[in-house]
């Protein structure tokens, strides 16, 4: 399994998964992802590329999961202004679940953060996903406030980010 940087090139590939991922959380009575919904956001993820990064695992020639990674303040966070970086649409291949590799792609984001000084990594997630916000929370994410955001709540999380030593290269 090899984590790295991916393009706008890839990210047709990126909403790809997230879609399957959708379709595999609905047949298990997880209403987050409906179907379409990511296909629908091409635009914006696409923007937050501009000022941010796709971070990809691959094993072998299949993808294996990614996020997004991003300096774009989203609107979520407005009440909580400050220097962040904003992680979006972390997602594991199903074939790939189990090995902790969405851990893995959550120290990549965390260490892209660092690079460029960013104190905090913060993200949102569907405040009824019990168990993915526990996931978050396992990682040292530390939970706010839910604020409504495209119809339903969606809580806020972020977690402290350690500057990173002098003279290191950005992942």
């Amino acid at each position: 399994m090899r984590i790295e940087l991916g393009s706008s090139g890839d990210l047709e590939a990126f909403i790809e998964l997230l879609e399957e991922l959708g379709a595999w959380l609905w047949a298990r009575g997880v209403q987050q992802w409906e179907h379409g919904s990511n296909r629908a956001q091409l635009p914006v993820l696409g923007r937050y590329l501009v000022s941010g990064d796709l971070i990809l695992a691959r094993e072998g020639p299949r993808l294996a999961g990614g996020c997004i990674v991003s300096t774009a303040a989203v609107p979520e966070w407005a009440s909580r202004p400050g220097q962040a970086a904003y992680l979006h649409k972390l997602a594991v291949a199903r074939f790939a679940a189990g090995r902790d590799l969405g851990g893995e792609i959550l120290e990549r984001a965390a260490g892209w953060a660092s690079d460029r000084g960013l104190p905090t990594l913060r993200l949102d997630c569907w405040d009824g996903n019990t168990a993915l916000r526990s996931y978050y929370r396992a990682r040292g994410f530390v939970e706010h406030e839910a604020v409504h955001s495209h119809g339903y709540l969606v809580r806020l999380l972020e977690r402290a980010l350690a500057p990173q030593p002098p003279g290191r290269t950005p992942s």
